[in-house]
């Protein structure tokens, strides 16, 4: 578990890496400027306080780092290693561009959220809303997919249309001009997508209902 003094001990350490005060740190990222100071750090009653998940996302963003800068700030030891901060869209975002990185376009990331590590694949995650991917995934589901990892058939991948649609099925076949996904419920007839009309076609790593 993370301490609660090392984790202002990082907030200390971007301001330094800033040349910034903790309360000059504060301001910048339009903050009241005693945010991070030592008497807002524990209660009267000798309660330790945390920094919020907002005032941090606030100074990351005022100063240009990472989430992964902010943990590496952290003592590495720390952090589990099994553990990665990969970029969070909406599905109603789904559609946007994926750039060569394999990751989806900056300004349709919300925020990036903490999930397993998944080998050395580029992984981005979608909050599935507004009954999207139904039947197969829920409202509130997340799921992290990689539009850089192999797909073979039988996984379950999410398949953007080049007319901006989105659907998740379990592949059964792809060759160079089409690709047959499996209807995602029984006795629905499978759907032949030709190759040229699918924008990025994603293998589904992992699941968060």
């Amino acid at each position: 578990m993370l301490s609660h003094e090392r984790i202002w001990s990082a907030i200390d350490h971007l301001a330094q890496r800033n040349n910034l005060t903790a309360s000059g740190l504060a301001k910048r990222a339009g903050l009241d400027a005693t945010s991070f100071n030592r008497s807002k750090r524990v209660s009267p009653d000798g309660r330790k306080r945390w920094p919020s998940t907002e005032s941090v996302s606030k100074i990351l963003a005022a100063t240009g780092a990472t989430l992964d800068d902010f943990l590496r700030l952290i003592e590495p030891r720390e952090i589990d290693a099994r553990i990665a901060a990969v970029p969070l869209i909406g599905s109603e975002s789904a559609a946007g561009q994926i750039g060569a990185n394999g990751l989806p376009s900056h300004g349709s990331v919300v925020e990036e959220v903490m999930m397993p590590r998944i080998g050395q694949e580029r992984c981005f995650a979608i909050a599935v809303r507004d009954g999207a991917l139904a039947p197969l995934y829920r409202d509130g589901d997340v799921l992290v997919v990689s539009p850089t990892a192999a797909i073979r058939k039988g996984d379950r991948v999410v398949t953007c249309l080049g007319g901006g649609s989105i659907l998740v099925a379990e592949l059964k076949r792809r060759t160079a001009r089409t690709a047959e996904l499996r209807g995602p419920v029984p006795g629905e007839p499978d759907r032949i997508v030709p190759t040229s009309e699918i924008a990025w076609m994603a293998r589904v790593m992992w699941v968060r209902h």
